[in-house]
């Protein structure tokens, strides 16, 4: 019959416990609290837990193990942490030890209690195994395996400690192992959830530095393009002039040209937010800045933002609408003024932008005789749907547009 035990409760101290030994052992312990509430750096901690057992059981030897699931997804085994009195060779052996293996160790694994192999030489399992050999090479004659448990139950890892002869530990030398059982695996929890939260702030840190680089890329990407189209707009007014010189309608290359600047600021106010979308007043005031009305636009309105389509059309029609103001309306005048205002209504999920440029101080005004270009994009509005109010009143022109925002904000 072999000798393997498995252990889960301890017997209760005999009534004439001698006091002072009690008294010694409750020294011993608190000892040992201290020195290993101390520990920050986990293999010191761990080599002290191991160090404290070995102490409390009088052993040349003493392991401690992580329950942990290998990476083929098999059956949980144990994955040693920190040893005492191995050599290099032992350790290989058992740095990992699989379910199937025979030891104190796997014996507990399977039960989650305590096992005892009071002499490896008369245990029935291990005779002619491969495991038996290493115990003999090793010179370890003897164990006890005590779990570690989380508070919840969960098996967490082991101590063991180990004899050179056949040997089976007291019931004082049990119940001082469980007292460290419990403080190691409290700390043992802590130490792995620690480790755990390192591991993804890593991850974390390394997923920021991703994003960083994609980002600065993309902000390289961003510029180049920029660049680019800049360069595009240039070269097409540059080909336009070019074409034009000798046409004897210079106000329609001029027209032309403004058009194209006002595109190049819009797409400037656009790629400074990377194409998403942009404030409506930074359009605004890039389209009258481009005109050379700054200072007789009143500008006002909440904080609204607009897709790249909407962006570009309200670009051209402040343009179209400035380029008349100035040859018709209140801006040709020296005293006259323009106020471009907007608001918001409607119900949350179904808002409508309106947008209003008002003249004052201005000459009469009168509709136009005929429909260029300029006429039919005014006329079009925001949305291109032609949702648009114009008021010709004595003091000047009043144009008001107005659109469903949801459609503004979009990209395309």
């Amino acid at each position: 019959m072999g000798t393997l035990r498995i252990v889960s409760t301890i017997d209760p101290l005999p009534a004439a416990a001698d006091a002072q030994a009690a008294l010694s052992d409750i020294d011993l312990l608190h000892a040992i609290s201290m020195d290993l509430i101390g520990e920050q750096d986990p293999t010191a901690l761990y080599g002290k837990i191991v160090d404290a057992a070995i102490a409390i059981t009088g052993s040349q030897f003493g392991t401690m193990q992580l329950r942990r699931q290998p990476d083929d997804g098999g059956a949980p085994g144990l994955h040693l942490l920190v040893s005492r009195g191995l050599t290099d060779d032992d350790r290989a052996v058992w740095q990992w030890v699989s379910p199937t293996a025979h030891s104190s160790c796997t014996k507990a694994l399977h039960t989650g209690r305590r096992a005892i192999i009071a002499d490896y030489e008369t245990w029935d399992e291990i005779t002619g195994t491969a495991d038996l050999d290493a115990f003999r090479r090793a010179g370890i004659r003897s164990a006890q395996t005590t779990p570690l448990l989380s508070r919840d139950g969960t098996l967490l890892g082991m101590i063991s400690t180990h004899w050179r002869s056949p040997h089976e530990p007291s019931q004082r030398d049990l119940r001082l192992l469980d007292i460290l059982a419990r403080q190691a695996a409290d700390l043992l929890e802590r130490t792995l959830a620690e480790e755990a939260l390192r591991e993804r702030e890593q991850e974390l840190q390394k997923t920021v530095e991703v994003l960083r680089e994609t980002q600065q890329l993309q902000e390289v990407l961003t510029s180049e393009l920029g660049h680019r189209v800049k360069n595009l707009f240039a070269m097409v007014s540059a080909i336009t002039t070019h074409t034009l010189r000798g046409s004897t309608d210079r106000f329609r290359a001029q027209t032309l040209q403004h058009r194209l600047t006002a595109l190049s600021s819009a797409h400037d106010i656009l790629l400074q937010s990377s194409w998403k979308p942009a404030p409506l007043k930074d359009v605004a005031l890039a389209a009258v800045a481009n005109a050379g009305i700054k200072d007789r636009v009143q500008i006002d309105g909440p904080h609204v933002t607009l897709g790249s389509k909407a962006a570009l059309s309200l670009a051209l029609l402040i343009h179209e609408l400035a380029t008349n103001a100035l040859k018709y309306g209140s801006l040709s005048l020296g005293a006259g003024l323009v106020a471009l205002t907007w608001r918001i209504d409607g119900a949350a999920d179904a808002e409508t932008l309106y947008v209003t440029w008002t003249e004052t101080k201005g000459p009469k005004v009168e509709p136009p005789t005929d429909t260029g270009f300029g006429s039919r994009l005014i006329n079009a509005g925001i949305s291109g749907l032609g949702d648009v109010i114009l008021a010709y009143k004595p003091t000047g022109l009043e144009c008001q547009m107005r659109a469903p925002l949801q459609d503004l904000q979009g990209a395309e």
